[in-house]
């Protein structure tokens, strides 16, 4: 299983971090090799992006559900591949620092039974932890450019 968690401070306050994470189409396309998203409702959507792990290059197709929105401060998701074997879960929770900084913590989890994957395990759980360090930066930056 593939493991990530990464924690920023936003200069930001934590409503401003919670009406950012609370629209998906604000941070879907955040996602490292993000290609497109489609959003049915508050709780389904699917994405689309390209992950790079090992000298392996997938085009990832994911159905993804949001399972908590716990306003102000957390989403809570599970993943399931559409065109690869994985499944997963994630969260983004602010905590307020003070009343202009949020301490926003991004994490992901995923389990592959991809024949590839399991070849790969050690460049499979890497490429987790890099994505979930990469999207939560993301979101931290474009949430503190929204403040400019």
């Amino acid at each position: 299983m593939g493991n990530g968690i990464h924690q920023v401070n936003v200069h930001a306050s934590r409503s401003d971090v919670w009406t950012f994470i609370r629209d998906m189409n604000a941070w879907a396309p955040l996602v490292p090799g993000y290609k497109e998203h489609t959003i049915y409702s508050d709780h389904q959507s699917t994405w689309k992006f390209t992950v790079h792990y090992g000298m392996v290059t997938k085009k990832i197709h994911v159905n993804v559900r949001i399972t908590d929105w716990k306003e102000p401060s957390e989403v809570k998701f599970t993943l399931n591949g559409m065109n690869q074997r994985f499944t997963g879960t994630g969260y983004f929770k602010a905590e307020e620092a003070d009343t202009f900084l949020t301490r926003m913590t991004g994490s992901l989890s995923i389990v592959s039974s991809s024949p590839v994957a399991r070849v790969l395990q050690h460049a499979f759980d890497n490429m987790v932890a890099e994505l979930t360090r990469e999207l939560t930066i993301a979101v931290g930056e474009a949430i503190e450019r929204r403040k400019i």
